[in-house]
């Protein structure tokens, strides 16, 4: 870049949540909040949340949830989170600690059909600081997905959406500002899979519209909002083979192209550039309660302008590990490339390694947590005067919750971030937050 003119259970851990927010290629991150899978498999750092039609939205299910509606059935749920956050603004000194409160709704419908299938999700967090009411937020979402089955084995799918996400300071890639900035994102999607005997192929295009508002003034090396709108196209095919019931193993290569509103930004740069990749994968659905899905792959993103490249091997793993009966282990691992709020940075590499648990303690007692690191390693632009950077974030979490009854559950939750960097100086996090809580979780 040239300087120029299934359903998941009650009990979603915050961690998880906060891995989802901080990693994957194009996706959105919202406010730091004990994310459900509602708000979460993708954001920004980069920019809005994209939720694969495959993944359930709501963090409901356990239990006999749901309202049935003629053909379709209605899961509504809502948790109401208050407590402590130590350091609002994530800064090192002075810091400055509030209460809290949060309340995330989520309503999701999903048709009963034999044939074909729709499901409509909404959902939303509202934060609120009463010693930073600068800081106070709200997101959501209102997305649709479905499946039309052509034949056996062979059907089209669909997504469309309108997601609105928070940048939430410290976390990687949010810009130090006063007020936090938001990104609102329109994905569309459409796909096409088909199997025979034991091969099969699914084939995905999208087109994510994304656009930034600036709600204080932007810190100095920062992109206004203006030049950070743009859309982001992708073209994907995943080719595979059943080598054994449930054992699948497939090639994913794919095309993108991220295209800019302003052809030139207010910093003289032009930030245009395409990608490809290519990943090598497995999946693994051993039980109902055990699925993993991991890939290992390599990618290269190029600015037109110029043709600079960021090459980058890549690797993800997600699912659930049921083993162990009391306990399920869910890992959260994706290494991408996404874009950069700097103007000094061109993009930055993304790896996120994180891990969480949920264990059955007793009768109604649960334990939930997670811990994992995010490091986000800037690349300058030439020219620019300054030299690579990596920002690193840790974060930790642990809880407990009581069921009431089986759709209503509270208990305690402790969560630990930290974020250091090799260039304070320029931007980078140093900084550290415990934030204690009460939450109530409820589904119907």
């Amino acid at each position: 870049m040239a300087i120029r003119a299934h359903r998941s259970q009650l009990i979603w851990s915050p961690f998880v949540g906060w891995v989802l927010l901080t990693c994957a290629g194009s996706v959105a991150h919202a406010q730091m909040e004990s994310a459900s899978p509602a708000a979460e498999i993708l954001f920004e750092q980069t920019p809005a949340v994209d939720i694969p039609a495959d993944v359930p939205v709501s963090s409901v299910g356990a239990g006999e949830t749901g309202i049935a509606i003629g053909a379709f059935t209605l899961y509504p749920s809502i948790e109401v989170q208050g407590g402590y956050d130590s350091n609002v603004y994530a800064t090192s000194a002075p810091t400055v600690g509030s209460p809290y409160t949060l309340i995330k709704p989520i309503l999701e419908l999903k048709s009963d059909w034999l044939n074909h299938s729709l499901r409509v999700a909404a959902g939303g967090g509202f934060g609120f600081y009463s010693n930073a009411t600068s800081q106070n937020y709200w997101n959501g979402y209102v997305q649709a997905d479905g499946r039309f089955d052509i034949q056996q084995d062979f059907y089209v799918t669909g997504l469309v959406g309108v997601r609105r996400q928070t940048e939430a300071l410290g976390t990687p890639n949010a810009l130090v500002a006063s007020s936090p900035t938001v990104a609102d994102s329109l994905p569309v999607q459409i796909g096409l899979y088909q199997r025979f005997n034991r091969f099969f192929y699914d084939a995905k295009v999208s087109a994510t519209r994304y656009r930034y508002i600036d709600n204080s003034i932007v810190p100095v090396g920062g992109l206004p909002a203006g030049s950070r709108d743009r859309m982001e196209y992708e073209e994907q095919i995943r080719v595979g083979y059943e080598i054994a019931d449930g054992i699948d193993v497939w090639v994913t290569p794919g095309l993108n192209q991220r295209i800019y509103d302003q052809f030139i930004n207010s910093y003289g740069q032009q930030r245009d550039s395409n990608g490809w990749y290519v990943n090598v994968g497995a999946t693994f659905k051993l039980t109902e309660k055990t699925s993993l899905e991991g890939f290992v792959g390599y990618t290269n993103q190029t600015f037109l302008v110029d043709g600079i490249s960021t090459p980058a091997l890549t690797f993800g793993l997600s699912g659930s590990w049921n083993g162990y009966e009391p306990l399920t282990i869910r890992p959260a691992f994706m290494r991408s490339v996404n874009e950069s709020a700097y103007s000094n940075y061109q993009n930055y590499i993304s790896t996120s390694l994180g891990i969480d648990f949920t264990y059955d303690i007793h009768d109604a007692w649960k334990m939930v947590g997670g811990t994992g690191i995010n490091l986000a390693q800037y690349n300058p632009v030439p020219g620019s005067g300054v030299g690579p950077r990596t920002d690193y974030y840790w974060r930790a979490s642990l809880g407990l919750l009581y069921s009431l009854r089986p759709q209503v559950q509270i208990g305690p939750l402790y969560e630990h971030t930290s974020g250091r960097s090799t260039n304070v100086a320029d931007g980078g996090p140093s900084f550290t937050r415990e934030v204690i809580s009460i939450r109530v979780v409820g589904a119907r």
